[in-house]
């Protein structure tokens, strides 16, 4: 051999290391083991038998040792670029039994590059992928929260860690906070409000707070100089956790503080997302973070101002860390700027992310080109989906313009972008070959075209036979638990949404079969959600427990009920508050007005003229 295979011990050490799915990481081993051989056995076969997903992954390795040459730095260079293994870690670790090994990039046919040393030289430097994408990230969820003062409102900064939650510090809200009873004080909630940029406006969208608003707190430490260490009783963290009138989370998403990164080396860059002086988001880094001797704390170096306190610190490979707290001043030292560790928070405060079902709706489309009328099952019924806790499919009927086509919009919007990849069809544009469609459906989901003929290329001449689809349906198959795989960290859910089912009748060859293949994988429901709209026939091969039907009301009947409904959350979360008969009166008002504007939107419904006035007239006159 031209070069040695990895050892065993080497082999379990890497194994332990892999973070992907079984599935995503079968999908990374297939892919690249056509490049390297045709002859050589796919992850099935490879791992046949073997439960533990470690197990099966240190057999795969293991595999890759029996060619001549090894292709394990190949098939480990291609987990990394998708985030399903940390390279640096694996292989720097102290004790690390896989120490020793030179992972390589490589060519697009898999040869070695002749570049630098890849584990030590390249890892730790940060991807421009990842840097956008948190920074993107955060953009969405970070806020500036105003606090109505005597004489001059005071700003401080938040962000989301909850679909209704913003995380910040104590002493930004602490005036609105009885200290006695620790409940927040009478009339407090009409005091705050926290504004979200957009990125395409400069005004951005602010967000009232409940009336219960909040959640969870602990005090400042007004002397840390004096208490470097946790005393005896209840830790002084200095945070507040605030619940939002509506659920931007939805739209923008939010961090999981059970998954908080950590400090690894002081030269590690050290992020600040911020508004400092109340200004439009700033970012800043610096290196050289530590621990304090107070472990719940950590000292930064990074530039902040006053509007900073609640900022989200990222580690340098871009987790969230830590919240952002101020300057500390004592000593005749230097005033050092300090942050808290989220971990300290989570530990602290159980459940922050927790909703009010009552406020946990959309009620308008992120870009406000119409409201939310109605709806409220279809979006508890795709969020359940999401979590894992509903069908598989939903199939979604009304009559015409009954808002079944807008399904795709509320999908959209009340599944974060990061946790979704749609791929959006209508049935009229189907094409009827097996393979064209599995292109169209890669397409979206976003594969390059030169990805998507090598994928194919392998295939014969493509015809409508059983056969030739099954084929079709394994490459579609490993290329979606890829995708879903794929990412920082992995685990995206792919929904597949198929417009116009009711006005279209799909042929029983080609493109229906191949539907019916994804319909029925058990597989793909791991990582797969399907909205059909319009679907009257019966699904082949899929049992009625996987599947929920959801019948929208006739357009023409709106319920006055549900316009009232609407408006009170788009007043809520505008901070105004409406006395019941008001809010009638106002449905009242939108119903005829949306009558009269027959005239100038022809061919469409009530539902349809309604939900526009509201968004395009009645909420710029709310404003």
């Amino acid at each position: 051999m031209t070069e040695a295979a990895l050892t065993p011990t080497q082999a379990e050490a890497l194994a332990k290391g892999i973070t992907g799915s079984r599935l995503a990481f079968a999908a990374v081993y297939d892919e690249t083991a056509a490049r390297m051989g045709r002859d050589l056995p796919d992850f099935k076969t490879v791992a046949l038998g073997i439960h533990d997903p470690r197990a099966a992954f240190e057999a795969a390795l293991i595999e890759t040792g029996k060619t001549d040459p090894p292709w394990h730095r190949v098939l480990l260079a291609e987990l990394a670029t998708q985030g399903m293994i940390d390279l640096t870690e694996a292989l720097d670790a102290p004790g690390s039994a896989a120490g020793g090994l030179s992972i390589l990039p490589q060519n697009a046919d898999g040869s070695a590059l002749n570049a630098a040393d890849f584990s030590k030289v390249i890892a730790p430097a940060l991807r421009m992928a990842d840097l956008l994408h948190a920074f993107s990230l955060a953009a969405r969820r970070l806020c500036l929260i105003t606090v109505a003062g005597e004489t001059s409102p005071s700003k401080g900064t938040g962000f989301l860690v909850g679909p209704q939650t913003v995380l910040t510090n104590h002493h930004v809200v602490a005036d609105l906070i009885d200290p006695i009873t620790g409940k927040a004080k009478d009339g407090s909630a009409a005091k705050i409000s926290c504004k979200f940029e957009t990125l395409t406006e400069i005004t951005g969208r602010s967000y009232a707070v409940a009336d219960d608003w909040l959640i969870d707190f602990s005090p400042v430490d007004l002397n840390p100089v004096a208490n470097p260490a946790p005393a005896a009783g209840p830790k002084r963290l200095d945070y507040c956790a605030i619940r939002l009138k509506g659920a931007p989370g939805r739209e923008r998403g939010w961090y999981d503080l059970t998954q908080t990164g950590a400090l690894d080396k002081d030269t590690d860059a050290f992020f600040v997302f911020q508004h400092p002086h109340g200004v439009p988001q700033r970012a800043a880094f610096a290196t050289h973070t530590a621990v304090e001797p107070n472990k719940d704390f950590l000292r930064h170096n990074v530039w902040t101002s006053p509007g900073s306190s609640g900022g989200l610190c990222l580690d340098n490979r871009l987790r969230p860390i830590a919240m952002h707290q101020g300057s500390v001043l004592g000593g005749g030292a230097e005033p050092r700027r300090r942050a808290i560790r989220l971990e300290a928070i989570r530990q602290a405060a159980k459940d922050l992310e927790r909703v009010d079902p009552k406020l946990d709706r959309i009620s308008q489309l992120s870009d406000g080109s119409a409201a939310v009328i109605g709806r409220d099952a279809t979006q508890s019924t795709l969020r359940m989906m999401a979590e894992g806790r509903g069908t598989y499919i939903l199939v979604i009927r009304g009559a015409a313009q009954s808002g079944k086509t807008f399904s795709s919009l509320l999908l959209r919007d009340s599944i974060p972008g990061e946790q979704r990849v749609i791929i959006s069809l209508t049935a009229g544009r189907l094409p009827a070959d097996a393979r064209d469609l599995a292109r169209a459906i890669l397409r979206q989901a976003g594969l390059s075209e030169a990805e998507i003929k090598r994928l194919f290329a392998p295939l014969a001449t493509l015809t409508t036979s059983a056969a030739t689809v099954a084929d079709v349906f394994a490459i579609l198959k490993r290329a979606l638990q890829g995708i879903a795989g794929s990412g920082t960290p992995p685990g995206k859910l792919v929904w597949l949404l198929i417009d116009d089912l009711d006005k279209v009748k799909l042929p029983q060859i080609g493109s229906r079969t191949l539907l019916d293949h994804i319909y029925s994988d058990g597989e793909l429901e791991q990582i797969m959600r399907i909205v059909l709209i319009g679907l009257s026939d019966t699904l082949v091969n899929v049992g009625p427990d996987k599947i929920s039907t959801e019948v929208l009301a006739d357009p023409g009947k709106v319920d006055p009920k549900e316009i009232e409904e609407c408006l009170g959350r788009l007043l809520q979360e505008a901070g105004k508050v409406t006395l019941a008969e008001t809010a009638s009166l106002q449905a009242r008002l939108v119903a005829y007005s949306a009558t009269e504007l027959k005239n100038w939107m022809r061919n469409t419904s009530p539902l349809a003229r309604m939900s526009g006035f509201v968004s395009r007239v009645y909420m710029k006159a709310i404003r």
